[in-house]
C-alpha cells in the first residue's frame, strides 16, 4: 500500500482545540494506544522499520520512501502481524536490534491517538509520552482522490505542517523517546507486556 503524509508538531492548546474542533467536523475519534519500537539505521533514511504494538495487537511494519524536507511523505508500506506473547515479541525485538549498527539505540515510543476516519482520508491526533510530553497531527492518504494540500488548508493544518530531515528526528528522539541502550531487558519485557 502507497501512504501520502503530512506531519506536524502542535503546541498542547493546539491539539486541544484541534480535538474540539475536529470532532464537531468529524464525530468522535477513535481513541488507540500504540508502543513503538524503531531499528533505524541513520545510513539507510528511506527505511522505517519497526515493531508495533496496537490496541493490544503486534506487528512488524516497515515503510520505504522519501520523508526528508518535504511537506508530503510517499512511502510504501508492508506489515506481518506478530503472536500475542511478550517472550516472542521481545525475541522479534532482540532479532532485528541487530540492524542497528554500532552504539545506535532503537527508540521505544508511546503513543495516545485520536484518529479520525473518513473516506479519502484519516486526520490523526497525537499525544506522545517518554522522556517528556509532546503533540503533533498526521494527514494520511492512500488515494490520489483529495489533493493534500487544499485538505490540510480546510483542515486549517497547513500552516503547522513541519519539514523534518535526520537531525530533527534524532533530536526529537533524544528529547522524547526511550532508549534501549538506557533500559534493562527486564524493564523492555514489562512495557511490551504493558501494551499487550
Amino acid at each position: 500500500m502507497t501512504e501520502v503524509e503530512s506531519w506536524g508538531l502542535l503546541t498542547k492548546d493546539q491539539f486541544d482545540s484541534f480535538l474540539d474542533k475536529f470532532k464537531k467536523r468529524f464525530g468522535w475519534p477513535v481513541y488507540s494506544r500504540r508502543l513503538s519500537f524503531s531499528f533505524w539505521d541513520h545510513n539507510r533514511n528511506n527505511i522505517d522499520t519497526r515493531i508495533r504494538i496496537t490496541d493490544g495487537k503486534a506487528e512488524i511494519m516497515q515503510k520505504v520512501g522519501d520523508w526528508e524536507m518535504t511537506r508530503k511523505w510517499i512511502r510504501n508500506e508492508q506489515r506481518v502481524t506478530l503472536p500475542l506473547d511478550p517472550k516472542e515479541i521481545f525475541n522479534t525485538y532482540q532479532i532485528l536490534r541487530v540492524l542497528v549498527p554500532g552504539n545506535d539505540s532503537c527508540y521505544i515510543a508511546q503513543f495516545e491517538n485520536y484518529i479520525f476516519k473518513q473516506a479519502d482520508f484519516e486526520i490523526k491526533l497525537t499525544h506522545q509520552t517518554g522522556k517528556t510530553d509532546k503533540y503533533n497531527f498526521e494527514v494520511e492518504m492512500d488515494t490520489s482522490k483529495v489533493d493534500m494540500n487544499q485538505l490540510l488548508e480546510d483542515l486549517g493544518l497547513a500552516g503547522l505542517v513541519k519539514m523534518t530531515d535526520t537531525k530533527f528526528w534524532h533530536n526529537w528522539n533524544e528529547e522524547l523517546n526511550l532508549k534501549d541502550t538506557d533500559l534493562e531487558e527486564n524493564k523492555i519485557q514489562e512495557i511490551i507486556t504493558r501494551y499487550l
